[in-house]
């Protein structure tokens, strides 16, 4: 699982035909009618043209992409450091032990920075690094330092270049997940688009070596429509797919951002996607975006703790109601009062996530108890509701249904 964003380091099923219109813009109020603001996903399989060597020409092509619209203000996620840092580490191919592939990131970083900072140079742009680690979703405070560092970047002109910093982050060395970190990098920008690039046009309806009637789908009203059509794909330096991509789609659309997944090999594609004309495959955002804080809860992963509830706690949390610990029926793992935890039924399935205002031991004292006996077991001055729905964020099918 992704550990997701902070340390940051700065340097200088309804499926119908996609229409050419460009994205309708976020706030012209606070960036002007002609400005936009896109992400773009590079990941390893596109910048290295399937081989194991970082492709200059391929990045040389979204310099000049991005370049050729100043109207829009452009964050690239990239993958790439381990392909960069893997051959002076000695290793032949890319390395599958954590410690080597830690390493070799550590190698590669720089390498990658200055393959892009060279590129962006030839036309007159100037590049920053940008390195994320969990503490910017799990700390609000270290949230909103990232976005708006990002934004000062962006009103100055720079080109921020986005990655996990691998070195230090397990798990995203194991799971290669750029795709969810670029679907949270678009929350912290209030991106207009999320473009995730890939070497295939977009969701097809099969796999393409195996399928010659295989067909482009041009759009859809949510990433689940899409998930019957993902097969697997095997890769040296790329970890990631078309299930991560889907996934970052839905959180995306969680903070009413569309994303496209599109081809990253093709010049013109690029070109339309920073011109915020959608391609390939186009996955619309939901109705009614998360506000600020909805979306920090709703952006972070790898939380530590869960409360299991009944289901009558599940329909009360649906009408907006608070948690009661009548409704908890077990606590699971570890987390403070202020942490945000998920809330899920008996099933395992997560109904909304928030922040919790007792620690799991206290939790563990009153779950189940009516409102008298919890005044009784923690006294008068803690309050008797677990999580209030204004500190609430519904996910999946709930949120959806919401925003209908």
């Amino acid at each position: 699982m992704w550990a997701g964003p902070t340390i940051m380091m700065l340097y200088a099923t309804s499926m119908h035909n996609s229409s050419t219109r460009p994205i309708e813009l976020k706030d012209p109020k606070t960036r002007g009618l002609s400005q936009r603001r896109v992400v773009l996903k590079f990941g390893s399989r596109l910048l290295t043209g399937n081989t194991t060597t970082l492709d200059p020409e391929r990045m040389r092509s979204v310099a000049r992409a991005v370049a050729a619209e100043p109207r829009t203000e452009v964050v690239i996620v990239s993958s790439g450091a381990i392909a960069a840092g893997f051959r002076t580490l000695g290793h032949a191919t890319p390395p599958k032990r954590i410690r080597d592939r830690q390493a070799a990131a550590a190698v590669g970083q720089g390498r990658l920075m200055s393959m892009w900072g060279a590129a962006f140079e030839e036309v007159g742009l100037v590049v920053a690094q940008v390195l994320l680690t969990n503490d910017c979703l799990t700390d609000r405070r270290r949230y909103v330092a990232a976005s708006q560092a990002l934004g000062a970047l962006l009103e100055a002109g720079i080109i921020p270049i986005v990655n996990e910093n691998d070195t230090v982050s397990v798990d995203e060395i194991v799971v290669g997940d750029n795709d969810n970190l670029a679907a949270m990098t678009a929350a912290l920008i209030d991106a207009d688009l999320l473009a995730l690039l890939t070497d295939v046009p977009g969701v097809l309806t099969g796999d393409p070596g195996r399928d010659p009637n295989a067909k482009l789908i041009k759009e859809a009203e949510s990433a689940e429509e899409l998930r019957r059509y993902c097969f697997a794909k095997k890769a040296g330096v790329s970890t990631g797919g078309m299930i991560t991509k889907l996934e970052a789609a839905e959180r995306a659309g969680h903070f009413g951002i569309p994303t496209v997944i599109a081809s990253g090999t093709d010049e013109e594609v690029l070109a339309s996607i920073v011109r915020g004309h959608p391609a390939g495959t186009l996955i619309t955002a939901r109705k009614r975006p998360l506000d600020a804080v909805e979306q920090w809860m709703a952006a972070q992963r790898g939380l530590t703790g869960a409360l299991v509830v009944d289901d009558g706690a599940v329909k009360a949390i649906k009408r907006k109601a608070s948690l009661l610990p009548r409704g908890v029926v077990r606590v699971e793992g570890r987390f403070r009062r202020g942490d945000v935890v998920s809330v899920i039924d008996q099933d395992g399935r997560e109904h909304a996530r928030g922040i919790v205002r007792f620690d799991d031991r206290d939790v563990e004292r009153i779950r189940g108890l009516h409102t008298l006996e919890v005044r009784e077991a923690l006294g008068e001055g803690l309050g008797h509701v677990v999580m209030r729905p204004d500190r609430m964020v519904l996910i999946g099918d709930e949120e959806a249904k919401e925003a209908g």
